[in-house]
C-alpha cells in the first residue's frame, strides 16, 4: 500500500528533473475516475459523449451514404455508416492500449481483450446489413460498440471511497511519466541501431537507455502499487468490499 504522501515523494523529483514528460503528454483513457461501479450522475457523462458524437456522425454519415450512393437501402447506408465507426473504433483502441501497457498494468489487463469484442461486434454488424436487415440488433451493436471502443476507456471505474483528488492526480502523472519514460527507451533504441558501437556517443546512449529503462520500470511498479491502494482489483473485490 503507498500514501499519497509516498507518491508525492517519489513524482517530486521526477517532475523537476524531467518536466517535459509531464507537458503536452497526453493519455487517451482514464480521463473521468469515478468510485465504485456506479458513481450517480457520472456514470452517464462519457454515455452522453458517445451519444453526441458517435450517433448524431453516424445518422449523418447515412444520410450522405443514402444520397451518393442510391443503390443503398436506407437501412443498409445508415448499417455501413455504423460499420465505419466500429472499424474507426478498431483503428483507434489498439492505440490506447498500447499507451495502457506500457503506462498501467491493470488497466492494459482489465481492457487487453476490447478488439476481439469489437471485431466480433464488426463481423455480426456485417451479417446484419447483408442477411438480417434488424434494426434493433444494430442498435445493439453499436450500443455495445461505443462501450468497448470509448467508455470503456474514457472511463475507469472500480476506485475506493477513500481515495482523495490528489490521490487520482499523482496516479494519472504516474502514469504520463511511465508512458514518456517507455517513448525514451524506444527512441534510444532506434537511436543505437544506427551508431557504431565503438564511438563514445553509443556507450552514452546505452547508458541512457538502461537508465530510462530502469527508471520505467520502477515507476510502473509505483503505479501498480498506487493502483492497489486506491482501486479494487476487480468486480469480484468489490462486490466483496459491500458484504
Amino acid at each position: 500500500m503507498v500514501s499519497d504522501k509516498q507518491a508525492a515523494l517519489f513524482l517530486k523529483p521526477l517532475q523537476m528533473q524531467y518536466p517535459a514528460a509531464f507537458k503536452r503528454n497526453f493519455l487517451l483513457y482514464g480521463m473521468l475516475k469515478t468510485k465504485g461501479l456506479m458513481d450517480e450522475i457520472k456514470e452517464f457523462i462519457p454515455w452522453i459523449l458517445a451519444i453526441m458524437i458517435f450517433v448524431s456522425l453516424s445518422i449523418s454519415l447515412g444520410h450522405y451514404f443514402e444520397i451518393y450512393f442510391p443503390r443503398f437501402t436506407p437501412f443498409q447506408a445508415h448499417g455501413f455508416a455504423v460499420l465505419c465507426f466500429m472499424l474507426l473504433f478498431m483503428l483507434y483502441v489498439p492505440i490506447v492500449l498500447k499507451q495502457m501497457k506500457h503506462s498501467s498494468s491493470s488497466c492494459y489487463e482489465q481492457q487487453q481483450h476490447a478488439p476481439i469484442k469489437i471485431a466480433a461486434l464488426i463481423i455480426l454488424q456485417a451479417i446484419n446489413i447483408a442477411f438480417i436487415e434488424s434494426t434493433f440488433l444494430q442498435i445493439v451493436l453499436f450500443f455495445f460498440a461505443m462501450g468497448f471502443g470509448f467508455v470503456k476507456f474514457y472511463k475507469e471505474n472500480l476506485f475506493r471511497n477513500s481515495v482523495t483528488h490528489v490521490g487520482l492526480y499523482y496516479l494519472q502523472e504516474l502514469r504520463r511519466f511511465n508512458f514518456w519514460s517507455y517513448k525514451q527507451t524506444v527512441k534510444l533504441k532506434f537511436i543505437l541501431q544506427f551508431t557504431r558501437k565503438d564511438t563514445e556517443k553509443y556507450q552514452q546512449k546505452l547508458k541512457q537507455l538502461q537508465h530510462f529503462h530502469a527508471l520505467h520500470l520502477k515507476s510502473m511498479h509505483m503505479e501498480q502499487q498506487l493502483c492497489q491502494t486506491h482501486k479494487h482489483q476487480d468486480l469480484e473485490n468489490y462486490l466483496d468490499s459491500l458484504m
